[in-house]
């Protein structure tokens, strides 16, 4: 048969899914458990693990990667949903490297839904820029009423070999929705490694490393998630500001950091803050 007089439906593209999906739920006595999971290359996901300190029936889960990073023309897709008053915290087992690429970037989505009442943790090790790297990554999270989703991102750079070169370029969108589709807040930037070298103020300065953390919620007033961030000291190395979210729908925090280590500590004393006003309790430094 010839192409053109086939259906154009079946002609179609078929639809891209994620590699890995993971769905929480709860049981008859309130405590979360992997409901569903469906994980194909390079993802792998551990065991469900309890953490001192963390809300009661809340499991970790670390997602690993079998392939050493993001290489040229990777396309990776992640989806987690937590369910109904579900508590779950998602991290990955270590920083993520995007490789030099002669040509086509790597994609790398992740889809988050917080159904009613949830408490959805998402924060992945950072990503390493490698020389020559170009990653277009998005986040798009979706909540529903009730739900709360604290999301973290962190960006690094390193040359392998020792010197100075630079990643091409890093596309961002971070997207938050309602339940009905509605925009709450977007975050969205596009930098390349010859904007990093001029050092330019009010994008970077002379800070290397970045990292942002989001708190996506109702249950608190957002001023108040403001005051718990802002009142997190402020180490040496480190230069960091707080606002509240479009649409009063939470809080955000973007760290800038002379190295690795300095963004690290920011970002888990931010995390512990937010924790401690939500649950009323701080978690526990992560050994990985």
């Amino acid at each position: 048969m010839n192409p053109l007089d086939a259906d154009p439906v079946a002609l179609a593209p078929p639809p891209q899914t994620a590699q890995a999906e993971l769905e929480f739920a709860c049981d008859a006595n309130g405590a979360t458990y992997v409901h569903r999971q469906r994980v194909g290359y390079p993802f792998h996901v551990g065991r469900s693990l309890k953490m001192p300190g963390d809300p009661p029936g809340m499991p970790t889960v670390y997602l690993q990667s079998c392939s050493g990073g993001l290489f040229e023309g990777d396309d990776l897709r992640l989806r987690i949903v937590a369910g109904q008053s579900a508590v779950a915290h998602v991290a990955t087992a270590a920083a993520t490297v995007v490789h030099s690429m002669e040509s086509r970037p790597a994609t790398q989505q992740v889809e988050l839904h917080a159904r009613a009442n949830s408490f959805l943790e998402y924060l992945p090790d950072p990503v390493i820029l490698f020389p020559r790297a170009k990653l277009a990554s998005g986040v798009r999270v979706k909540m529903h009423p009730g739900a709360t989703v604290i999301l973290g991102d962190a960006v690094l750079l390193h040359d392998p070999k020792g010197g100075d070169d630079l990643f091409d370029w890093l596309q961002s969108d971070t997207l938050i929705e309602d339940e009905a589709g509605k925009l709450l807040a977007r975050d969205r930037f596009r930098i390349d490694g010859l904007q990093l070298t001029r050092g330019l103020a009010g994008i970077t300065g002379n800070w290397k490393a970045q990292g942002s953390l989001f708190v996506v919620t109702s249950a608190k007033p957002p001023a108040e998630l403001v005051a718990a961030l802002r009142g997190v000291p402020t180490p040496a190395g480190v230069y960091a500001g707080v606002t509240i979210l479009p649409n009063q729908s939470g809080a955000w925090t973007r760290i800038l950091a002379t190295d690795a280590a300095a963004l690290k500590a920011a970002l888990f004393s931010a995390w512990a803050a937010v924790r401690q006003t939500l649950t009323g309790a701080a978690p526990m430094p992560r050994r990985k």
